[in-house]
């Protein structure tokens, strides 16, 4: 029998009680935090709710809940699954680590307020939020690598190896220095693990792919960025994902994005990077074609537990559905607060089916 039976069960039936859209649209009629917070301590967050009561308030309530359930994603994994199953669910755990520290690190580096890099966070991750939170606060770069140090946070080594230059990076150049760590590690350490199960495969290819993709578009928007950052493509290309390198020179060669897009002909980002297209050349804002990626993505990991219902594409099914929760959440409560238009907040809702 499969070891991943046991939390399987559990994460179904928790899968069938995340909140509907109508109930989402329900919290959206609250006129303030006070009554979306009364409204919402009806439904299972209602333990997080109150505790967070105790020494907040307002907006600060939401934040504190939202952090409290997000740990107890994490938790629960951990009571759910051991061995060699919590092997392949704790690289999910780790990829979120790699993005929260990449929102740290870049919020440092931008002398951004601590308030704000937290705002960023992505819901969820091994990384305590605690720590989190103490890493966000430090003053400068030197300050934060030393606390990465002290609490032996992942990816420190490749910070520090790089700390004389991190200053001189762009987000996009530091997001990739710490994806290609990460995509490195999964090529050489997991390799096994991950030829032994598609769907854990498949998350991360078309995470890395996404990668590739945008950094083509980028290159093709601005082809002088790549002399001058005095850049080889391959140091652009993360080795992971179904785009070979080849295919991505290919790309990166073209002067157009139409062009482009005919080398992704067969990838499973092609449908919807044609429709992106369209909306770009209107706004003319590579996020057309990040956002499309991103929501098919998703849509993609929500299907996983209906076809692997005894292995991890439920744990993959479900941790992207909850996140999903959470972040509709935190953005209807942005909304009251910011005194956004119900019907507005309801266009921004993203409900997977």
């Amino acid at each position: 029998m499969s070891t991943f039976d046991y939390g399987n069960t559990r994460l179904r039936a928790r899968i069938s009680r995340l909140m509907t859209r109508e109930m989402l649209e329900e919290l959206t009629r609250a006129t303030n935090i006070d009554g979306f917070l009364s409204l919402l301590v009806k439904s299972p967050y209602k333990t997080s709710i109150e505790r967070a009561l105790t020494t907040t308030s307002g907006i600060q309530t939401v934040q504190a809940f939202l952090a409290d359930e997000s740990e107890k994603i994490l938790l629960d994994f951990q009571r759910f699954y051991a061995d060699a199953e919590w092997e392949q669910i704790a690289l999910l755990f780790a990829f979120r680590d790699m993005q929260n520290i990449f929102t740290v690190v870049r919020g440092v580096l931008g002398s951004v307020d601590e308030s704000e890099i937290q705002r960023l966070f992505v819901r969820s991750g091994k990384i305590p939020y605690r720590t989190l939170r103490t890493l966000s606060s430090s003053k400068n770069l030197d300050i934060l690598l030393t606390k990465m140090v002290t609490y032996r946070i992942p990816f420190t080594e490749v910070l520090v190896k790089n700390q004389k230059t991190l200053h001189l990076l762009q987000g996009a150049q530091l997001e990739l220095l710490l994806e290609k760590a990460f995509y490195e590690g999964l090529r050489t350490e997991q390799a096994v693990l991950l030829n032994q199960n598609k769907y854990l495969r498949e998350y991360f290819e078309m995470y890395a792919d996404q990668s590739n993709i945008l950094c083509a578009l980028r290159i093709i928007k601005d082809p002088e960025i790549l002399a001058l950052h005095d850049m080889d493509p391959r140091e652009c290309y993360v080795d992971f994902g179904s785009i070979s390198f080849h295919v991505f020179k290919s790309i990166i060669q073209e002067t157009d994005f139409e062009k482009a897009l005919t080398h992704l002909s067969g990838n499973v980002f092609h449908a919807c990077l044609q429709k992106a297209l369209t909306e770009y050349q209107v706004s003319g804002m590579l996020t057309e074609f990040e956002e499309r990626m991103r929501k098919l993505r998703l849509k993609r990991a929500s299907q996983f537990p209906k076809e692997d219902p005894i292995g991890i594409g439920v744990p993959i099914g479900y941790l992207v559905r909850k996140v999903n929760e959470l972040q509709n959440l935190w953005w209807i409560a942005k909304g009251i607060q910011l005194g956004f238009d119900a019907a507005e907040v309801i266009d921004h809702l993203e409900v997977m089916a």
